[in-house]
């Protein structure tokens, strides 16, 4: 994984000659958290919270009608610690072409559309853990991307040739769309190699500062499992403060609260707390949690 850090050094010294845009971005967060363990006993943990570091590059290859573009990213998770025996993770690493109104084609290891598909996923630490999804990233993928208008919508297959599945092993489908003050999306994905379907839709409303929004996801396999999950979220100047709540059928219940306070454009502070209902168990737990994000 340093050879990887050294690529994307080397990535950036190199694009920042010949390509037309060139972005380094990154955000190293921090937390400190205290949460019961399975036994309901509380540990209180120093530790990092999702921290990286990336590059953007795009560059024109064509103008006219069709004009086309070529896109490349490479992120890499940071574990602030050194806690493990990686410092460095692949995140994202993929390259494409951007067609205009015919759309962009990308391959690599990407984003998964039914990823992103929850508007529920508003907390810094402990929110989303209700919904039902394939993965958050993929590698050896294609995708497709377009938008009409307010429209969007992915294609990505899974084409890893190691699971003696012949052609796609996993199929992940996402739609979007802005309607004014109402957001929506839904998401669907066809894992042929473990028999498994995910079917997630999800929606908000923005109401003068004070942001709704609920996800429902459906997981079909042997035993079929639902999970839900309803948040809202009010603004007040440079302060966020939401609520949660979700239930994953199998799993647990959940309630979750929040705030956080941008500092400046770059550093938010963040503090959260969750209760947990932990099915087939007496063990209830808590965890809560302060952390400190920078972003660049």
């Amino acid at each position: 994984m340093k050879k990887l850090l050294l690529g994307l050094i080397a990535l950036g010294f190199a694009f920042s000659v010949n390509a037309a845009d060139l972005d380094v971005y990154g955000a190293i967060n921090y937390k400190l958290s205290n949460d019961d363990n399975s036994s309901g006993e509380a540990v209180m943990k120093a530790e990092n919270n999702g921290s990286k570091i990336g590059i953007d590059f795009s560059e024109t290859l064509s103008e006219g009608a069709v004009g086309m573009t070529g896109f490349a990213k490479l992120e890499v998770g940071i574990d602030a610690d050194d806690s493990g025996s990686d410092t460095f993770d692949s995140r994202l690493a993929y390259a494409g072409i951007d067609m205009g109104t015919l759309g962009s084609v990308s391959g690599g290891r990407q984003a998964n559309p039914t990823g992103g598909v929850s508007k529920t996923n508003i907390f810094n630490v402990y929110g989303n853990n209700s919904v039902f999804y394939y993965a958050d990233r993929t590698s050896n993928t294609l995708k497709y991307s377009n938008d009409l208008g307010s429209i969007s919508a992915d294609t990505m297959f899974k084409i890893d040739g190691a699971s003696g599945q012949d052609g796609v092993d996993v199929t992940d489908l996402s739609v979007s769309a802005d309607l004014g003050p109402l957001s929506v999306s839904g998401g669907y994905v066809d894992d042929a190699v473990n028999s498994i379907n995910y079917t997630v839709g999800s929606a908000s409303m923005d109401i003068e500062g004070l942001t709704l929004a609920g996800t429902y996801s459906f997981k079909d396999t042997t035993t079929d499992l639902t999970g839900i999950e309803a948040t809202a979220s009010y603004d007040i100047g440079g302060t966020t403060v939401a609520v949660g709540y979700g239930d994953k059928e199998g799993t647990a219940s959940y309630i979750t609260t929040g705030a956080s306070h941008s500092l400046s454009g770059d550093v938010l502070a963040y503090a959260e707390y969750q209760m947990t209902d932990n099915d087939g168990t007496t063990t209830d737990t808590t965890q809560m949690a302060i952390g400190l994000k920078y972003s660049f």
